[in-house]
């Protein structure tokens, strides 16, 4: 392929808030071209989209191929080098942040990169003008929600996301959205929904609506409570809004329920005598 250099031209001042793309571009390298020593004072995250070459930070040199990415970290001195026979032909983008990293950017300089190709094919695909500072922002994000989803947390199981996720469901059911438990675990929506239901085989808001029911029911056949103080007990302050779920769970209304309940007590009294 021939060599060839486009440059994003990026206005941070349009940015969405805690992440600033800075800049970014694509670039066809001809063999054996090298860039460096340079620095950077922000990050960089660059995508191979075919070919190979060497990454060398801080005298550490890394073999990269096409579906990896390599990682420039703010400060540190690095070289790039396209290989002589299969010159890479990369995609980039430069942001700064507020926002916690994945531990993937923290602790590696080459990933797989995989989980995140479709961010890289839509600056690939875009080019510099055709995305607004705010798009850029919102891919880098989306970078950092799937790395931060993939991760492989084996040495401590209950640190999955999605088993967190779970526990915290489980805990706070009564007052926890799908968008705040998004938001906690540093999650797309979106994306954070298709893996719930992949890891549970219900929607968050499935899940929750499923923990409010049962402990609705063991609130009232338990406890004795009544559909009024046991719709406020699992989060709803609409009485109607909980009985209609309610009967969507279980074929009948709170009353219904509770009238069978009396029922069954009176027929286990009427058998003891």
């Amino acid at each position: 392929m021939k060599p060839y250099f486009i440059h994003f031209n990026i206005d941070p001042t349009s940015a969405m808030p805690h992440i600033s793309p800075l800049m970014g571009g694509r670039q066809q390298c001809p063999p054996g071209y090298t860039y460096g020593p340079v620095m950077r004072q922000y990050y960089i995250i660059e995508y191979v989209l075919s070919g190979k070459g060497e990454y060398t930070v801080s005298g550490d040199a890394f073999e990269v191929s096409s579906g990896e990415a390599f990682i420039i970290k703010p400060y540190e001195v690095h070289i790039l080098s396209a290989d002589k026979e299969e010159p890479w032909e990369y995609v980039w983008i430069g942001f700064s942040t507020d926002l916690t990293l994945p531990n993937q950017f923290k602790e590696n300089y080459v990933i797989d990169a995989s989980a995140i190709s479709e961010e890289f094919m839509r600056l690939s695909s875009a080019g510099g003008e055709k995305l607004s500072s705010a798009e850029y922002s919102t891919i880098v994000f989306s970078m950092f929600s799937k790395l931060y989803a993939s991760e492989n947390f084996e040495e401590d199981e209950s640190r999955k996301p999605m088993d967190v996720a779970e526990a915290i469901i489980k805990k706070e059911f009564a007052t926890i959205t799908v968008k705040e438990l998004a938001e906690r675990l540093f999650l797309d929506r979106s994306y954070f929904g298709a893996q719930f239901k992949k890891h549970t085989g219900k929607t968050p808001k499935e899940y929750i609506d499923e923990c409010r029911m049962s402990s609705a029911t063991k609130l009232m056949h338990e406890l004795g409570y009544t559909v009024t103080q046991a719709a406020s007990a699992v989060g709803y302050s609409d009485v109607m809004a909980f009985s209609k779920m309610f009967k969507r769970h279980y074929g009948k209304s709170p009353r219904e329920f509770l009238k069978t309940k009396e029922n069954t007590i009176c027929r286990s009294t009427f058998h003891l005598k």
